[in-house]
């Protein structure tokens, strides 16, 4: 048949090849246009007419915050190119849909759904978010922390003891690669195990996402007996076991290596950023403020425990004032449309579409945060003093701080993930002088990669054991 149609010189392999690239994109470019088409929004494109997609991976920064005032202030949504092309354009929402957004039923609008879109998860075997691990982070994790935050703090001094170890000179250190290895230790305690949390190779697995993670699972728990953790795995066994469900080594792994995922990576880079903050010669004042906060408490505790830690207040109002102007990534709301879904007010999105909240351009708009622009390192902690003690925290959810989320698909492990953070600095803050390499001790800028933004992983810092 395919010689009929052809001739005879393009039969090669070449030309099959050729053919089926052309065709692909061909598919992909009608996909898009068609999606754009449906979507009847506003396509924002870069003004000056270069809208390459090198363009939109080193400075969708520059195109979100043009939409940001142009549109999403006025409560118009818009659509832009998607980073992920042969998926059809990406839409942002204004945050008046965010209630809407947030509390749609999955099976309408999905997170998991967005994440195999975005990461071609199907393809590349990659860990999907699973309920039933996101279940055990809401419920067994929240009842268990006070137990499990009680050994945090020692656990961070035996780990920094060996990944930093305490001179009395300058020592040079990259420092992202070193809280990889803290976080994916300190959420392995929690999410694995005592065994594992322990275990180099298992770590290792965690950080590079290697398909070994499936070897490890067969191994985390051979004891017939089953004796009782207070861990992730424990928890997950007795979801199963509760629901007369089989939980198998290798859903096991993939509820595991999801929890991993989802807690090393973004935990250890918003430690550094917080850090980088707290090194910036504009914030030693501030910092001393907090060094004697954390000398207070430690004289009024006895250990590190939950209650401790709630005293931090002012080291968590710089965090959550640090992740305001710092944040991970422009879009912390997203889901994606299973189905054809429209908003109360006639917004249509078609089936597939990946849409988000921005999350950046409510940080630095004036209708929000006076003075939005400027480092405030009390900002939240006045809040917290004369609006609401509990609704300003670091963890806290809310319809412009969507940091860690917003609804069902809030990051349930976030206080965990923030009681952690705490006491990491808390010990680098007390063990070590620590400051910039380079001459200027000042933060050093992020980078940027589609809508993602993320601290300089490369900045080399100096660790010296306090005298």
């Amino acid at each position: 048949m395919l010689n009929e149609l052809l001739p005879e010189d393009l039969l090669d392999t070449r030309a099959i090849i050729f053919i089926a690239v052309s065709a692909t994109a061909l598919l992909g470019l009608y996909r898009r246009w068609r999606a754009s088409r449906e979507l009847r929004l506003p396509f924002l494109k870069f003004e000056d007419g270069d809208d390459s997609r090198q363009r939109y991976v080193a400075e969708s920064t520059k195109l979100l915050k043009l939409g940001y005032e142009k549109y999403l202030k006025h409560g118009q949504a818009f659509a832009m190119r998607n980073y992920i092309d042969e998926l059809g354009p990406q839409v942002y929402l204004p945050l008046k849909y965010l209630d809407q957004f947030k509390t749609a039923h999955e099976s309408k609008l999905s997170f998991p759904y967005f994440s195999e879109l975005l990461f071609s998860q199907n393809e590349i075997g990659m860990a999907k978010v699973t309920e039933e691990a996101s279940h055990v982070m809401r419920t067994d994790l929240i009842r268990n922390l006070p137990a499990i935050i009680a050994g945090v703090k020692d656990e961070c001094s035996v780990i920094f003891d060996k990944m930093i170890p305490r001179t009395p000179d300058w020592t040079p250190v990259i420092p992202y690669p070193i809280f990889a290895f803290v976080m994916a230790r300190l959420s392995a305690r929690v999410i694995a195990g005592p065994e594992l949390g322990r275990n180099e190779e298992w770590l290792g697995i965690c950080i590079s996402f290697t398909q070994k993670s499936m070897e490890a699972a067969h191994a985390l728990r051979a004891s017939e007996k089953r004796p009782q953790f207070n861990d992730g795995v424990q928890w997950l066994m007795e979801h199963y076991d509760a629901q007369n469900r089989k939980l198998t080594p290798a859903i096991l792994a993939e509820h595991e290596l999801f929890l991993a995922v989802a807690s090393i990576h973004s935990s250890s880079a918003i430690a550094l950023s917080i850090l980088y903050d707290l090194l910036d010669d504009r914030r030693q004042d501030a910092k001393k403020e907090i060094l004697d906060e954390i000398a207070a408490i430690t004289n009024e505790y006895p250990s590190w425990t939950r209650p401790a830690v709630a005293k931090l207040l002012k080291l968590d109002s710089f965090m959550k004032e640090s992740q305001r102007l710092h944040f991970m990534g422009h879009a912390r709301v997203t889901r994606a449309a299973r189905v054809p879904f429209t908003f109360g007010d006639g917004l249509h999105l078609p089936k597939g579409t990946m849409a988000q909240i921005l999350h950046s351009g409510p940080q630095t708009d004036p209708e929000f945060y006076e003075d939005p622009e400027t480092f405030d390192p009390w900002r939240f902690l006045r809040k917290r003093e004369t609006i609401d003690p509990y609704k300003f925290q670091f963890a806290s959810l809310s319809n412009v701080e969507t940091t860690f989320g917003a609804g069902f698909h809030a990051c349930p492990a976030r206080n965990y993930a923030a009681d952690t953070l705490k006491l990491v600095l808390v010990h680098l803050l007390t063990t070590y002088d620590i400051k910039y390499a380079k001459e200027e001790q000042r933060r050093p800028a992020e980078t940027y990669h589609d809508n993602a933004t993320l601290p300089n992983f490369a900045t080399q810092l100096l660790f010296k054991s306090k005298a």
